[in-house]
């Protein structure tokens, strides 16, 4: 019994003694916590933006800073949604609830890390205004401290004004006065029960959460803050079913074309805030972009009388990844890609699997895919033509044979690793001519571009490299995150056809530019005119991305080989005046080799040229290195052909097959004597210096003079010998010796 008591007695004062190391910690960790009344309140702020050469810019003004309203001027049902959503035992509590910490204290052992905070209003309002976005555990007791040091010296009606006015709602925007004008237009005391529950639901997470971001999940974000509010009593079930009605605000864009770069400067900032608090943002930042000023300028102010609608035009330094210039009429909307994807989704990825190579032929004819027939431009059909000439002239049906050849699982899994997700019903064939359900922006698909000047490499691009507090401080500093997409070779490759693309495909207005340049074109559109038109052009230095349309879809006749292909030139001939692009890498992994024409043109197979063989009759191709044909065409190798023979009229005739691609030499013999009676270019030869009753023989043999001169002969073709033997009249003639017009070939 003693020994139990002995134990009892240790174990309580280990306890007290823990109690009182916990209360030491807490006091010593707490001790310098101030809470600051004038941090309470938010003043107008601004971020200084600065261009790539650490130029100012200009600033950008975080909406509703120094806006503030009374409590009063808030309406019950908008204060209640905050309460029922962030903490309902706000008015009954002390600060701290602890019910919530306890249970937040045990998901977090669970979960080993601080994952829940169960932070009341109060202590939102403390860790916004006077602490950082860091969870531990010293910020944590600093918060505690301080928040019941504000609960002491503020009324609850107090506490709960002072959380609405500097609450940050996203998009660059803070307090409910700023949040209720950008969002819905409005003054705080116009706001509905459900325009009050969707801002209390923004809060949670602004970028996750936002109408203008994800509409979807801010609608079941908002309802389930009405839900609450109709639990807890604050509305009733008629309120709730007429609030859940309500539909969510549309986007208003002010200014878009002359703020384009700031306006998304804001939104990366925004996406920041994720990591680094947007509390922070509001103590003075300066931003450093990529922006080119000059280049921006030019974007800003390139138009030509031929404008029939809206554009959009970014400019990606390809070193950097970073945006140096970015223009829009329409706002950085998701559109179709059209043939603009081909590369992405098909030819890259194909040529990746060793499906394809560069002179692989297909054959472009109209093609049933299980129900999918797609369309040439103009419905027109070229044959067997080669995966070079397919996609530098952005033919159809080679595209879609690629895709399906190549799979859309495989397809899908390098678009992933570009940064492009697929919709449930994008997972089709006609995702090879970029028939998506909502496409994406200028800027994913310049970005993705930018992989083919960076050896396959791809990053994301972006307007920001660093941040810097009113103090130079750092708050972060961009880190350039590559992944491999496709090797090397295929790369090349890819450059190599997008280059004869900009020279003589549809992007052939970029061919008067003196310096090597690839291009890709995309059209999108129906019989009633285009709605989307592409051009991305790209050299070692810059990827250009033009599009031109309409928001709204209206019809244009605008092509992407048209004026984007026009305005993609004027852009790259003003980055370089005076100088010129970074060239594009060297490959090692790629081989040369010297094709036999004769034998791709008429049977469309892959074979090497002999070594002799004229270069009128070859052409060469690039392959990744052990991909290459290893067969070799025969039809130089040694030539050969076919010949006949025929006797009418006193005359002989010889007849000669597979002319194309040598010359002859005809001997005759007669009476024991050879001469040569023709040579030349293979063709038909009729004899007539012949006499009766003789007896000819003679031989056809082929050859090709190589490039240098040398003549290499075939095997001679010996014919039927001929007799000319006369008798009797023509009609006994006839009779005696038949229908000598029979072809004897050899």
């Amino acid at each position: 019994m003693r020994v139990l008591k002995k134990i009892f007695f240790a174990a309580l004062l280990l306890v007290l003694v823990g109690i009182l190391a916990a209360f030491a910690y807490y006091f010593t960790v707490t001790a310098g916590a101030k809470l600051e009344s004038d941090k309470l309140a938010l003043s107008e702020s601004f971020a200084e933006v600065f261009d790539a050469e650490n130029e100012k810019t200009a600033e950008i003004s975080f909406l509703g800073a120094d806006k503030k309203v009374r409590l009063s001027e808030v309406p019950e049902s908008v204060r209640f949604a905050f309460i029922a959503a962030e903490d309902k035992k706000f008015y009954s509590h002390h600060g701290l609830d602890y019910a919530r910490m306890v249970k937040a204290a045990v998901k977090n052992l669970g979960a080993h890390s601080f994952r829940q905070g169960a932070s009341t209003i109060s202590q939102q309002l403390v860790k916004n205004t006077h602490l950082t976005n860091e969870k531990t555990l010293k910020r944590k007791l600093k918060e505690i401290r301080l928040t019941r040091k504000l609960e002491k010296a503020y009324s609850k009606d107090e506490i709960l004004e002072m959380y609405l006015n500097t609450i940050y709602f996203g998009h660059s925007c803070y307090g409910i006065a700023g949040a209720a004008d950008y969002y819905f237009g409005k003054a705080v005391n116009e706001l509905t029960p459900a325009e009050g529950a969707m801002l209390a639901a923004i809060i949670r997470s602004p970028n996750n959460y936002s109408p203008f971001v994800n509409a979807e999940r801010c609608l079941a974000a908002r309802n389930g803050v009405l839900k609450k509010m109709r639990e807890q009593g604050y509305i009733s079930e008629s309120d709730f079913e007429k609030a859940v009605a309500e539909p969510l605000p549309q986007k208003r864009e002010n200014a878009i074309s002359s703020r384009s770069y700031l306006q998304c400067v804001s939104a990366e900032l925004e996406e920041l805030s994720e990591l680094y608090s947007p509390y922070r943002f509001l103590r003075g930042l300066k931003i450093y972009t990529y922006m080119d000023a000059d280049a921006q300028n030019y974007a800003e102010n390139l138009k030509t009388d031929a404008d029939r609608s809206g554009k959009s035009i970014v400019i990606i330094d390809n070193k950097t990844r970073g945006i140096a210039a970015w223009y829009t009429t329409e706002g950085n909307i998701r559109r179709q890609p059209g043939s603009l994807f081909k590369p992405l989704a098909v030819y890259a990825p194909a040529i990746e699997e060793n499906i394809i190579s560069p002179c692989t032929p297909v054959a472009d004819e109209k093609t049933n895919f299980g129900g999918y027939a797609p369309s040439n431009y103009k419905d027109v059909y070229r044959g067997y033509i080669s995966v070079r000439q397919a996609l530098s002239e952005s033919v159809n049906v080679p595209a879609v044979k690629i895709l399906s050849e190549l799979g859309i699982a495989e397809s899908e899994k390098y678009l992933a690793k570009m940064g492009f997700t697929l919709q449930g019903n994008d997972k089709n064939l006609s995702l090879a001519l970029g028939g998506l359900s909502e496409g994406f922006t200028l800027q994913q698909l310049a970005g993705a571009y930018t992989l083919f000047a960076n050896e396959g490499r791809y990053a994301s691009p972006a307007f920001i490299r660093k941040v810097e507090d009113s103090n130079g401080n750092t708050l972060y500093e961009r880190k350039l995150q590559e992944r491999r997409v496709f090797s090397e070779d295929t790369v090349f490759l890819i450059n190599d056809i997008l280059k004869d693309a900009a020279k003589t495909g549809t992007a052939k207005k970029l061919a008067s530019l003196p310096f090597s340049v690839c291009a890709k074109t995309g059209t999108c559109g129906a019989d009633d005119g285009n709605t989307d038109a592409y051009t991305v052009a790209y050299t070692g230095s810059h990827t250009v991305g033009v599009w031109m349309g309409n928001a709204d879809n209206a019809r244009t006749s605008i092509t992407g080989g048209g004026l984007p292909c026009h305005y993609a030139m004027l852009i790259c001939k003003h980055l370089y005046s005076g100088k010129t692009p970074a060239p594009f890498a060297l490959c090692e992994s790629v081989e040369e080799a010297r094709l036999d024409k004769t034998a791709y043109d008429k049977d469309h197979r892959m074979l090497l040229a002999p070594p002799n063989a004229p270069k009128k009759y070859t052409f060469t191709e690039y392959f990744r290195k052990g991909t290459a044909p290893k067969d070799t065409g025969m039809t130089f190798a040694e030539p050969s052909l076919q010949a006949s023979i025929a006797y009418k009229n006193n005359r002989i005739y010889i007849d000669i097959c597979q002319t194309e691609y040598y010359d002859i030499i005809i001997k005759r013999t007669n009476n024991g004597k050879e001469r040569t009676v023709y040579e030349g270019n293979a063709q038909a030869y009729t004899d007539t210096d012949i006499r009766s009753n003789e007896k000819y023989r003679y031989t056809v043999t082929p050859y090709f003079t190589t490039d240098a001169g040398e003549k290499i002969y075939g095997k001679a073709i010996e014919l039927p010998t001929v007799y000319t033997k006369r008798s009797g009249s023509e009609k006994d003639r006839s009779e005696d010796y038949g229908n000598w017009w029979e072809t004897f070939c050899i």
